[in-house]
């Protein structure tokens, strides 16, 4: 237990110390869309314009999830593969087991306090009623719908280049937002692109969050799709990392056999 306080409080140290950039860009810019859309490009009658409040709340909570798992952790792990720190924990007798634990155990704490940042600005500046109960359940429904989004951005850490994922992390995190509805209603897009952004993560976490702040029962089958992305991503990129440890080992090989044939 010891070890891992230690891991924590160093690597808390690197993600929101060290680095308050990653923080305010995941925390910031969703309040910023949030405030955007519900203050100035949003018309209607007055109660329409607090359910609407309400709803997108839930949609900029799953904005930030996506922000802080492929722009934040990627970026953080990247790092820590190129300077070799991933691979000097693999030597100690602890390896890197309370390393990623310790991540995930950040990650979890900054989607939280993104989503009671949004909650609070929701409250403050759209009035929008809320009970510390249902507070505390979309913090659980947030940090759970993230797993699969933090698998992805481990994944996309293993990126060798910092351009390829700045790249893919763009391409990944706008289109993901604009098709799961998270910026604006899904029934605007064409019919095709609705089928595939009702499947996708960050939709099935923002329909749980819709309907538990609407007070109707959550769905088994968004559940069952989340730990089914989390899963699915779990064996990618474990296929992915020994597929990349074999590649290493070839390489390795052929330079020996190099060596030795010019001697």
């Amino acid at each position: 237990m010891k070890k891992f306080l230690n891991q924590l409080q160093f690597d808390a140290k690197r993600l929101f110390l060290r680095n308050p950039q990653y923080t305010f860009f995941a925390i910031a810019m969703p309040i910023g869309f949030y405030i955007l859309f519900t203050k100035v490009m949003s018309f209607g009658t007055a109660s329409e314009l607090t359910a609407f409040a309400r709803s997108y709340m839930g949609s900029m909570i799953v904005y930030s999830v996506v922000i802080g798992a492929l722009f934040s952790l990627a970026a953080l792990m990247q790092h820590d593969r190129q300077v070799g720190l991933v691979q000097t924990l693999q030597l100690t007798p602890s390896g890197t087991t309370y390393y990623y634990a310790s991540l995930i155990t950040l990650m979890g704490l900054l989607n939280a306090l993104s989503a009671l940042a949004i909650m609070l600005v929701a409250v403050f500046v759209n009035q929008v009623a809320l009970s510390l109960t249902t507070g505390l359940g979309v913090l659980v429904i947030a940090v759970l719908g993230s797993i699969p989004l933090m698998i992805l951005g481990v994944l996309y850490s293993r990126v060798q280049s910092v351009e390829l994922l700045n790249v893919l992390s763009n391409l990944t995190s706008f289109p993901l937002a604009i098709i799961s509805g998270l910026w604006w209603p899904l029934n605007l897009l064409p019919t095709w692109a609705q089928a595939i952004g009702k499947v996708t993560p960050t939709y099935l976490t923002n329909h749980l969050l819709t309907r538990f702040l609407a007070g109707q029962s959550l769905p088994a089958h968004d559940m069952m799709g989340i730990a089914g992305w989390a899963g699915g991503m779990i064996i990618l990129l474990f296929v992915l990392a020994t597929w990349q440890k074999k590649a290493k080992v070839v390489i390795q090989h052929g330079s020996k056999e190099s060596q030795a044939s010019v001697q």
